[in-house]
Parts: structure tokens; sequence; C-alpha cells
């Protein structure tokens, strides 16, 4: 066959720019270190290279966040170790006040020191790294606790992405910190009154005692009760579960305080509930035996007519002030101010005002959501925290004095055909959102609070339909402030004035019955036991209380001086234990936090490894490989040219 010259031309062409391609593509892999530059080079390659690239990102990302999240939650788990040392500080000092041989001086400076700690905790608790505050949920730019103790952060977790749709909490929320409850621990209730088997000699209660003993030598009409053979004991209060009971114990004044005590313990419901005991002081202590259970309560009088008569067996606790010599025995002084429909502090039992602090009136009775045991918030339905099952045909009588400060009375009436309330000789509806008469068991602290409002700021409605009832309640809030806290107590705020006179009372009609066993509906200010430990903590709160313990010298609770209410020194020991133990759980839980994000990070890191590697080997050339390669088609390349140009260089004359 003849070679023409074009044949040649066209195969040295084909040649040449076959090899000079591929060393150009030789040249280009060995400098950037990648099979290909561009995604049209190898389609296969460039998707699992762009996947895998953006898997490593991802990764990196990981650990970055995590890497944050974990010193985040480090420096958390260091404040919550200095916190745990304050504390030990603080029970110590406590310890050392319940020395009695301390006199008012060294109180005082015992409490100074306490007050030392306090405000240093307080300076941990507001603890911020990077401009954000540790205990803050997710509201990093406020300070989670003012001067006065109250946490103003949110419950919001903070959470670091530690893998496709993962990520972990990374912080401990203030209101879990400081306003958490602890599902072990049990409510227990105290009376605050010391009783006595001899008062003359001051010696205290004991199980073992008589009923006549403590009939004789308790209240404010005390002595020899002749031939009386009975003492009668009015109880009121709430089960574990939210239900409400009254009982009227009658037991013969032979009896031991032992079977008065299980006499108590068996008007609780279901029976053996509650554990019933006497205190080192004579004290009746009330501890419920269901763990994290907040609704328990308790208020008690006794009472014996000492001339043989029967007005101390009554069925309106009202009338026991009528009797000629009936002895009275309170177990809880409160100290609180009963309105007139109480004959006096000791069988007021619910029919209290509020306390009153410059403008603001604040009631003492937690209400308590009975199906999820939590504090009530305003949209909380009043038959939720009830002390019985329906609210239908009910009846809430109120006391108070508005801000213009007219002394008057009103009724709320509950009622499942529509509830309304009556004042100056009116009778108003309550109306829901939409518009329509609110039924008992629909009816929600956020109504209630709006009746009181326009009670409180006596601007009520000018028609008594819908568009009347919500523009009262629209200019009552102009005046007046009504809304339930943070642990569910109905707070009144008058804000026309800075220092105000006003009044307020709400009670169960039936408060003063005792004809049946039927519990009260709802109580809001009620001179009852104390509560000496619970599953809820109020951490600054309670510390306050357990400063002022000291300062006053009051070891025990004791209703005789001071702050009433006040559990002592010797219960603040107890509940600072309660206190530490809280914050040992939250020290742990964000140990283990520290450790997972740590542990998140450590993985990232290894797969981000695995990954690159992976990478690599899709995407990256072999450099031996290709360079062996590149000095192969580099030497096939010359050699063309050679013959390339050896072939051009052919004339006639060689040819001939």
């Amino acid at each position: 066959m003849r070679i023409t010259n074009q044949l040649l031309y066209s195969n040295f062409s084909r040649d040449y720019k076959r090899d000079s391609l591929l060393l150009n593509k030789l040249t280009t892999q060995i400098s950037s270190g990648h099979k290909i530059q561009n995604s049209f080079d190898n389609s296969s390659i460039y998707i699992d290279s762009s996947r895998l690239e953006y898997e490593k990102t991802s990764l990196s990302q990981i650990k970055k966040s995590s890497k944050s999240a974990q010193e985040f939650a480090n420096n958390s788990d260091t404040v919550l170790n200095e916190f745990n040392d304050r504390l030990v500080q603080f029970k110590t000092k406590l310890i050392q006040a319940a020395n009695a041989s301390h006199d008012e001086t060294s109180l005082n400076a015992i409490a100074d020191d306490l007050q030392a700690i306090k405000e240093n905790l307080k300076n941990l608790a507001n603890s911020s790294i990077n401009g954000k505050f540790l205990f803050s949920g997710t509201a990093f730019s406020i300070k989670p606790i003012d001067s006065e103790g109250n946490y103003h952060g949110n419950a919001n977790e903070v959470k670091a992405t530690t893998g496709a749709d993962v990520s972990l909490e990374y912080n401990i929320d203030g209101k879990s910190l400081f306003l958490g409850n602890d599902s072990d621990y049990k409510k227990i209730l105290s009376t605050n009154v010391k009783m006595y088997s001899d008062k003359d000699n001051k010696t205290i209660l004991k199980d073992n005692d008589t009923v006549k003993s403590l009939v004789e030598n308790n209240g404010d009409n005390t002595g020899d009760i002749g031939s009386q053979g009975k003492a009668y004991f009015y109880l009121q209060g709430k089960n574990s579960d939210g239900t409400s009971f009254k009982n009227k114990i009658n037991i013969s004044v032979n009896d031991t305080i032992s079977t008065l005590l299980d006499r108590i313990k068996n008007s609780f419901s279901p029976n053996n509930s509650v554990k019933v005991a006497l205190n080192n002081y004579g004290q009746i202590e009330i501890t419920d035996k269901n763990n994290g259970q907040k609704s328990l309560d308790f208020s008690m009088v006794g009472a014996v007519d000492k001339d043989g008569g029967n007005d101390a067996d009554v069925s309106d606790i009202d009338d026991l002030t009528a009797g000629t010599n009936v002895n009275i025995i309170s177990f809880v002084k409160s100290g609180y101010t009963n309105n007139d429909d109480a004959a006096n502090e000791e069988v007021s039992f619910d029919r209290n005002y509020f306390s009153l602090n410059d403008n603001k009136l604040i009631g003492n009775v937690s209400q308590i959501d009975k199906y999820t045991n939590t504090y009530a918030t305003d949209k909380t339905k009043l038959v939720d925290t009830a002390g019985i099952s329906s609210l239908d045909n009910k009846t809430l009588s109120l006391k108070f004095t508005d801000i213009n400060n007219n002394t008057k009375s009103a009724k709320i009436t509950l009622s499942n055909s529509g509830s309304t309330f009556s004042i100056n000789g009116n009778t108003y509806n309550i109306y829901d959102a939409k518009g329509n008469v609110t039924n008992a068991d629909d009816m929600t602290f956020q109504q209630l609070n709006d009746v009181v409002g326009m009670i409180m700021s006596d601007k009520l409605p000018l028609t008594n339909d819908k568009t009347g009832y919500n523009n009262a309640v629209t200019n009552a809030k102009n005046y007046v402030n009504v809304s339930l806290d943070y642990r569910g107590r109905m707070n009144i705020k008058d804000k026309t004035n800075d220092s105000s006179q006003i009044k307020f009372s709400m009670y169960d009609q039936d408060n003063d019955k005792f004809n049946s066993t039927t519990g009260n509906t709802l109580s809001f200010m009620s001179n009852n036991a104390i509560s000496v430990d619970e599953p809820s903590v109020d951490m600054f709160k309670d510390i306050d209380k357990m400063i002022e313990a000291v300062r006053e010298g009051k070891f025990s609770a004791d209703g005789s001086f001071g702050d009433k209410r006040n559990p002592g020194i010797e219960n603040a020991i107890r509940r600072i234990d309660h206190i530490r133990d809280h914050i040992a759980k939250m020290h742990t839980k964000i140990g283990s936090l520290s450790n997972a994000l740590n542990g998140a990070y450590q993985r990232s890191d290894m797969l981000q490894v695995q990954v690159t590697t992976l990478q690599s080997d899709v995407a990256d050339v072999d450099l031996g490989e290709t360079l062996a390669k590149y000095n192969q088609v580099s030497i096939s390349f010359k050699a063309l040219l050679s013959t390339i140009s050896k072939v051009n260089s052919i004339s006639l004359l060689n040819y001939l």
C-alpha cells in the first residue's frame, strides 16, 4: 500500500495531539494532586468527591460547635462546683448558729457571714462567659438573678448540633437550677406553736401524754377542764392528690396524743398516705409518703368546753368563740389579719387578708394543677386546682378595700349554666374569649384575675354584655394588675399608688362549715401549717428565710415572735441539704453533657480523618503512578517528534 504524504501528516497530527493532551493532563494532575479539574472530566469522581467534601465540611462544623458547647458546659461545671463549696460553708454556719449558747450579737455576726455567702452565690449565679450568662437559658444577654433573688431568664435548652438530626443540650437553665423540682423529695408540713404537757414547767408534749394534758396546758384559756370527757379537733386540708377534706375529730381526753395523731393521719385519703408525728417541740409534722407531690395542706384547731357543756362541739367553726368557757387551741399562728367573717385568727383558716408589700398584695397559697403536679398559670382552669371534682354551684366570697379606699364585699358564683359575680347589688356575667358566659368548670385563672381586677379598681361593666365586660376588663388593667406568680400565688398590684392601702380576701363561702367532710374548693390565703421541706426549690428566697431565722434567733418553727412562718434554723439545715443535693444533680447533669460533647467532638474528628482519606482515594492521584506514566508518555512524545523531524527532512534527492 502506498503511504502518501497526506496519510503521514494525518497520523503525525493525531499522535501529536493525543500525546500533548495526555502530557498536559498528567502535568495538571501532578501539580494539583487531583484526578480531575472539572465536573465534566469524570462525573462519577466529581459526584463522589463533592459528597465527601460536604461531609467533611459538616464534620468540621460539628467539631467547632461541639468544642464551643463543651467549653460553655465546662464553665458551667466549674461554677456549680464553686456553688457547692459556698453551700457547704453556708451549712457550716447554720450548724454553728444552731448552738443555743449564742447571744444576739453573735447571731447577727453569723447572719452577716451568711449574707456575704449569699451575695457570693448570686455573683456565681450571674456568671457570664464571652458576654453570655451561663444560667439564663437562651436569654444570654439577661442577668438571671436580680438584687432580690428573682429569676429573669427562661427555661429553654441550648443545643449544639452533633450529627445529622442529632443535637445535645449544653446548658443548665436558671429556672431548673434556682427554681427546680426534685421528684425524689417529699413535702413536709409542720405546725409552729410549741405544745406543752406542763405549761408551768415548759415540759414539751410527747406521744404518750394524754389529750387532757394538751387541752389543759395549751391555748388562751388554759386550766383544769374538770369532768369534761371529750375534746374536739377541726381539720381541713388537701391530700397528696390535690383533693380537699374536712374532718371533726372528737376524742376522749384520756386518750393519748399518739391516738390523736393516728386520727389525724386517717383524716387524709387514702389511709396511710401520710406520716404524722410530733417533733422535739411538741409540734405536729405531716410528711407526704408520695415523692414529688406538692399539694399536701393542713390546718387544725382544737377545743374543749371547760364547764362540761357542748360549746366545743359545733358544725360552724365560728361558734367556738361564742362559748363562755371554751379553750381554743391554735396549732398554727401566722400573724395574718383575718377578715370580719372570721371571729379571730384561730378559726379564720382561709379567711385572711393577703399580705401587703408596698403596693402589692400576695397570697400565700400556691395553686397546684392536680393533674400535672405543676404550679398553675393564668391559663390553668380553676377546677384543675380545686379540691373537688366540679365547681358547679360553688361560691367564692370576697372582702376587700379597693384602690379608692372603699371597703366592700362581693361574691363569685360558679355555675355550669353560666358564672357570675355580684357587687354593689348588681350581678354581672363572666365571659370567655369567645364572648360566651363561662361555665364553672371552664373558667380559668385569667378570667378570675380579670374579675378581681375589675372589683379592686372599681371599674365595673357599664352594660351586662360581652362588650361592657371586655371594656371593663381592659379599663381595669390600667389601674390594677392581677396575676399568678411563678409559684402559682395570686398577686394584686395597685398601679396608682407606690404605697397602697388595698386589702383583699377571697375564700370558699363554706370555709367555716364542718357539717360534712367535703373540703374547700379553692384557697388563696391560709393560716395553714408551714412547709419545712418540699419537692420545689426556690433557692435564694429559701436562703433569705434561713438568714432571717439566724438573725431572729429562731431555732425552730415558732409562731410566738418574728416572722411567725419562718421554719427556723434546724429546719433550715434540713432544707440546705436538699438545696445542695439539687445543685449536685445539676452538677452531675452538666458533667455528663460535657462528656457527651467531648465524645461528639472526638467522634467527629475521627470521622473527618476517615472522610478525608476516602476523598483522597476517590479524587487524588497516585503521584508515583502518574509520574511513571508521565515519563512513559514523555518518551513516546519525544520519539514522535524525532520521527516527524526526520520525515520532514527527506528531500527528493534522498528519495531518489
